[in-house]
């Protein structure tokens, strides 16, 4: 009976082992999961903080100098600041192509394309409208979530 009595205690003893590790990863598990989708939505929200707090302020340094426009680029809104330095006139443009912001300093007047952008971030749309001084920045990001932002500035002539 002694004999019986210990083998149901180490059988026991080993299922509540069992029961509590299976139980203790699931837990490690349903926590990574967690961490992942938390992680992945403040990634998400800092892209999009970052792109319209980087296109607020391109817009608000051109005010001072050149100004800027709104133009149409491969199936998308541009925006383009133009600038001038050492008797030259440049224009800065800002895109979206293949998923990123991208950024393209040229001097005015050279067709641009998207090869010539430098990323600056995830980004899947941007759509820019003027009403008056104010310019509407939309953008979505690479998960479908839409952001938008509003800034007053002087604008130079739109273009087409």
């Amino acid at each position: 009976m002694n004999r019986k009595q210990h083998t149901v205690d180490i059988v026991f003893a080993l299922s509540l082992f069992c029961v509590f590790a299976v139980l203790s990863l699931f837990v490690v598990i349903l926590g990574a999961n967690v961490y992942k989708g938390i992680s992945s939505e403040l990634s998400a929200g800092c892209n999009m903080r970052s792109s319209l707090v980087y296109l607020t302020e391109k817009v608000r340094q051109a005010d001072g100098s050149g100004g800027f426009s709104i133009a149409g680029m491969e199936g998308g809104d541009a925006l383009v600041l133009s600038s001038s330095a050492n008797g030259k006139d440049y224009e800065t443009w800002i895109f979206v192509s293949g998923g990123k912001l991208m950024e393209a300093t040229v001097e005015t007047g050279v067709e641009i394309n998207a090869a010539y952008g430098q990323p600056v971030t995830d980004l899947s749309e941007l759509r820019l409208s003027q009403d008056g001084p104010l310019l509407q920045i939309g953008v979505t990001d690479t998960q479908g979530n839409e952001f938008e932002s509003a800034v007053c500035a002087k604008a130079a002539p739109q273009r087409g």
